[in-house]
């Protein structure tokens, strides 16, 4: 009865402050989206799925066509059609802050404020939409936020009497039974098209090292880089590849295969994005539902750090190209779908609502509420960087991380590429 009623009660405010923009239209009319939600099992492509039926059968006269990309492929595609007119895109999803911000310079995007009432407005929760702002008005709906978390299968921290790692040295050290074990310690596909991995475990390491409001003034002034934290950071990353914590080769692999490897018990850790919790009880290769503990980021002695800090936040959006030839059907097309995106993400347990419309928690797994819980403990997030900084300074992060992931690496060079990063 609760998950039935908090549905309705969704519907009928979706219904109150969406559908209007664009309805008194009879004229057929088509809306591009463009998203990379390829996996028709994941929550995101769902709940797109499920939106679009409903749009379309509350809007008679608009049908949306879907153009799906893989994700290696889509930050360049949508780069490349927006060096144009992108007349094929309608409504988009895509990532705020430095990503967006570029094609908000550029004049590419349509600003959702100046079509949306006061009261669709208002339906913000504190804070959460300062990605998606451009000169103080609303570019993009935000989708979820996420968080990076340390899943640890518990079966094979018995197995082997590890403990779970609270502290970087903790964590060093059961990589290190693990490895001796033939276990993969950290599942860790960094390869080309994946290397936003190796930039995590960076981030991870500099946002308890340095701590979250020092990190997020570098990442967003560019200066203080030279700040001795950053380089601590790189060096217990190079302690983690050297020791074997990814694997034999995680250059090689990509994102799929090292899900695979958490969730079929060949790895005893996944350091990632709250969005893989759902995974772990929907996949159908999974062997480890019930069997996995969420940690956060395991803390650095002596770090300036808080167990509140944490990697995360609002940066993955719904947007529209300023070129559509129909932007009151667009905006209302994509305000609708980031509030469709962000509840079916909660309510998964994959993701935290933006919106202060009501949400059903009465479906989270077990590993959703743990994950849940460590939210609600978190205050000062710092997002992936490659998703904050503009698209040709990303790049050089993730490939300056993709470096530590080769043993012995060149620290001093590592720390050098950062001129470019942060000049």
């Amino acid at each position: 009865m609760k998950k039935l009623f908090a549905l309705l009660l969704t519907v009928a405010v979706l219904l109150s402050i969406t559908g209007c923009n664009g309805s008194g239209s009879k004229e057929d009319v088509v809306i591009n989206l463009w998203h990379l939600n390829v996996d028709e099992t994941d929550a995101n492509r769902i709940a797109i799925e499920e939106f679009i039926a409903k749009y379309e059968a509350d809007h008679s006269n608009v049908k949306i066509e879907q153009h799906i990309l893989q994700d290696a492929d889509y930050k360049d595609k949508i780069l490349t059609e927006f060096s144009g007119s992108a007349e094929s895109i309608d409504v988009f999803t895509y990532w705020g802050a430095g990503r967006a911000g570029d094609l908000v310079e550029a004049g590419k995007l349509l600003c959702l404020e100046d079509h949306l009432s006061a009261k669709q407005l208002d339906i913000f929760k504190a804070g959460v939409d300062t990605n998606f702002r451009y000169d103080g008005k609303l570019y993009g709906m935000p989708q979820a936020s996420w968080m990076m978390v340390l899943y640890c299968n518990t079966e094979l921290f018995e197995k082997y009497d590890v403990k779970l790692p609270e502290t970087f040295d903790e964590w060093l050290s059961a990589c290190e039974i693990f490895a001796e074990n033939n276990v993969i310690p950290v599942a860790l596909g960094g390869g080309v098209d994946d290397g936003w991995q190796a930039a995590f475990v960076y981030e991870a390491l500099v946002n308890r090292i340095v701590g979250a409001e020092a990190e997020f003034k570098v990442i967003s002034s560019g200066t203080g880089y030279d700040a001795p934290g950053f380089k601590e950071a790189a060096v217990k990353m190079q302690e983690l590849t050297n020791i074997g914590a990814f694997g034999k080769s995680p250059l090689e692999i990509d994102e799929d295969t090292s899900n695979a490897q958490f969730l079929t018990g060949a790895a005893a850790m996944r350091l990632t994005g709250s969005w893989f919790t759902g995974g772990i009880y929907d996949d159908p290769d999974s062997l480890v539902a019930g069997k996995v503990k969420a940690m956060p980021i395991p803390m650095v002695t002596d770090g300036a750090g808080k167990n509140t800090d944490y990697v995360g936040g609002f940066i993955d959006g719904v947007f529209v190209n300023a070129a559509t030839k129909n932007p009151e059907i667009s905006v209302d097309f994509a305000y609708g779908l980031g509030i469709a995106l962000s509840t079916k993400q909660h309510e998964g347990g994959e993701g935290f609502t933006p919106y202060t419309l009501p949400v059903d928690e009465s479906g989270l797994s077990p590993l959703g509420i743990e994950v849940a819980a460590l939210a609600d403990h978190v205050i000062d997030g710092v997002i992936a960087w490659d998703t904050f900084l503009p698209g040709d300074k990303a790049d050089l992060h993730i490939d300056a991380c993709q470096s530590l992931l080769k043993k012995n690496a060149n620290i001093d060079a590592f720390l050098k590429v950062y001129d470019n990063v942060f000049r």
